[in-house]
């Protein structure tokens, strides 16, 4: 199993100087991964403030000096495997190979509709195949030729290379069995959320254990140990990991005892309750991340 990460998880949603400040925090907490989301809206709060995801990542780069940086998830509906590479080996340039990729299909609610991306469920696995393969090839060579069903490039340049190679880690966001057996062909890490129909929380635990049983056999299928392939589950509602420091620690043995070595833990949204899980937070990283690692 991998070493453990804790990693933030903050929408760029708030205006640009208290995100600075939320990204410099988790940096101090000694967060391992600083991760922003990859959306047209708020999927949460209609006509609420939302700034791009790949400029924002950018200047996550500039604004930290250790925590890894990335997007969870880019998204099928949004980028283009060419340009997608371009901006991912520019921003591993900026922050000194920090750079992070977590591709997925994304959520229909973050703005498909905006950009007219309407696919069929097997139409979207079959264009996520293809731009999951298009941009493994483009982060581990200069140029490159591809001619799928879906896209085409001639020449492709990513000139210069990642920092990081062969390429930067590469996570696939993964639920069904289509989905699980790319992550297992291509990834370095797997990353499940529960879903929107899980409503409580013994659903989540038991969807996360089948789920990682499956990727596991699919990892060894594909002659793979799943061992050597990160496990990371996005600690989504009904999870509320910042209720106590004692829930924080039940929740991450649990998913430890199915194999989950990741943790991607929501920074406080600002409400009422903010105050006190950031409380929360703060003893989780002051005593219990450190333990656990």
């Amino acid at each position: 199993m991998a070493a453990l990460r804790f990693c933030a998880y903050q929408y760029q949603n708030l205006p640009l100087d208290e995100l600075t400040r939320r990204w410099s925090r988790a940096e101090q907490l000694g967060f391992d991964v600083v991760w922003n989301c990859d959306t047209m809206v708020d999927p949460d709060q209609p006509r609420h403030v939302m700034f791009d995801g790949p400029t924002t990542l950018a200047l996550l780069a500039t604004q930290t000096d250790r925590v890894r940086i990335g997007t969870l998830v880019t998204s099928l509906y949004f980028r283009h495997p060419v340009p997608l590479a371009k901006a991912a080996m520019t921003v591993d340039h900026l922050s000194g190979g920090r750079v992070e990729l977590a591709l997925g299909v994304g959520d229909p609610s973050a703005g498909a509709a905006a950009v007219g991306a309407q696919f069929t469920a097997r139409e979207q696995v079959d264009r996520f195949a293809e731009f999951l393969e298009l941009t493994d090839l483009l982060l581990r060579q200069e140029t490159t030729d591809y001619d799928g069903l879906f896209y085409r490039c001639s020449g492709a340049e990513i000139i210069p290379p990642p920092l990081q190679q062969p390429r930067p880690p590469l996570t696939v966001a993964a639920h069904g069995p289509r989905m699980l057996r790319l992550a297992a062909r291509y990834a370095d890490g797997w990353s499940s959320w529960g879903g929107y129909g899980i409503e409580t929380e013994a659903d989540f635990y038991q969807a996360t254990r089948e789920r990682s049983a499956r990727f596991d056999d699919y990892c060894v299928e594909l002659e793979r140990d799943p061992s050597t392939i990160r496990h990371s589950v996005v600690c989504f509602p009904p999870l509320t990991p910042w209720k106590s420091v004692e829930y924080f620690h039940d929740m991450v043995g649990r998913f430890r005892a199915m194999g989950i070595d990741e943790f991607v833990l929501y920074l406080p949204e600002p409400s009422r309750a903010e105050q006190q899980e950031w409380a929360v937070l703060e003893e989780v990283a002051a005593s219990v991340l450190p333990a656990l690692r």
